[in-house]
Formats: structure tokens, sequence, C-alpha cells
């Protein structure tokens, strides 16, 4: 179990030449998952904020509002419930295009 109190938070600034200072919880460490993921977060993008192009095997679930997520060059608008998996060898980015928050649920898988 992992209360929300207990949970480490973070605001990164920035991230992959992105817009902004998203909030990161982390609701598991790397070390908790024991190697099955090693990051799994629910992120905060305000409006107009943004995490630039990286690769990766990620994958993104939004939990509320909607963001606009680029993988490979072609985007997309995902809404409440839509997912995002970006595959090893390509290349994923997501923007609040909205005048509301977006939270989203980030996991990056290992990379086997």
């Amino acid at each position: 179990f992992q209360m929300k109190d207990e949970m480490q938070t973070a605001v990164k600034h920035n991230i992959r030449g992105g817009e902004g200072s998203p909030s990161f919880r982390y609701l598991f460490s790397a070390e908790q998952l024991g190697g099955r993921a090693e990051m799994m977060a629910v992120i905060t993008l305000q409006p107009g904020e943004s995490v630039g192009v990286h690769p990766h095997d990620e994958a993104y679930v939004i939990l509320e509002g909607a963001a606009t997520v680029t993988e490979d060059g072609q985007a997309r608008e995902l809404h409440v419930g839509d997912a995002e998996f970006c595959a090893d060898g390509h290349t994923h980015s997501i923007r609040n295009h909205t005048a509301a928050p977006t939270r989203f649920l980030a996991v990056i898988v290992p990379n086997k």
C-alpha cells in the first residue's frame, strides 16, 4: 500500500525541452516496483505546459482534462480514459492545449 501523503512529489522544469513546470506524484518508487516499471507517476500539466519529445517504452492514460499527444510526429487529442503507448524506437510528447489542468498516469516500462 502507498498512501497519498507518503508519496514522493516533485516539480520539474522544462522536461525534455517542454514548457513550464509539471508536477509529479510518484505512486511507487522503482525499488517498490521491483524492476517491473522504472516509473509510475501521476503528472499534472497546467494550461500550456508540456513534456518535450523523447524516446522510450512509456504509457500515458489521461485521468483528468485533455492533452495533445504526439507520437512519431503524428498528433492526437486525448481525453479522460484515452491512452497511448510509445514503444521502444519511437518518440512521443504531451502538451496541455486546454484552459484547465490535465492529469495523466505515466508508466515507464523496462526496455528489455
